[in-house]
């Protein structure tokens, strides 16, 4: 068997290594989080749109598409609270300070939208708000200053 020169793999290694970063992913995102992403999304664009003042057809198109991401971020980040199989029902809340910024910065994010209604600036606040919040949750919870 010849094997491939220094630094180069071989196409059987490049898939396990894919196959292997699949397993990771779909160990912390199994069907039970993908689903709520789904469930929540719309609901969330609803609330956002709801407290903008109503119609999300006279919006200027960016701050729909903007409103769209932060409820998406949203919803994801919700999403991680939700346990892991083979965890039981306990809800994975992982280090309690960080869990309620991430929670926090879902409704601090709603009230940014709220503020200013069909303002992209603000929008984009909203949805900085929102990602601060998912890479809160995301980050390794053995980084945490607490």
């Amino acid at each position: 068997m010849t094997r491939a020169p220094a630094g180069e793999r071989s196409s059987a290694e490049v898939g396990a290594g894919t196959g292997q970063r699949l397993a990771r992913v779909r160990a912390f995102w199994p069907l039970r989080r993908v689903l709520a992403v789904a469930v929540l999304a719309p609901a969330l664009l609803a609330v956002l749109v709801a407290v903008s003042g109503g119609s999300a057809t006279v919006t200027p198109p960016g701050w729909t598409a903007l409103a769209l991401l932060v409820a998406v971020t949203s919803a994801t980040t919700l999403a991680t609270y939700l346990a892991l199989p083979g965890t039981g029902r306990r809800i994975d809340v992982g280090c309690t300070p960080c869990a309620s910024v991430s929670a926090l910065s879902v409704l601090i994010a709603v009230f940014v939208i709220g503020s200013a209604p069909h303002d992209v600036p603000t929008a984009i606040l909203a949805l900085g708000v929102a990602a601060f919040g998912l890479r809160q949750r995301l980050t390794n919870a053995s980084s945490c200053a607490v």
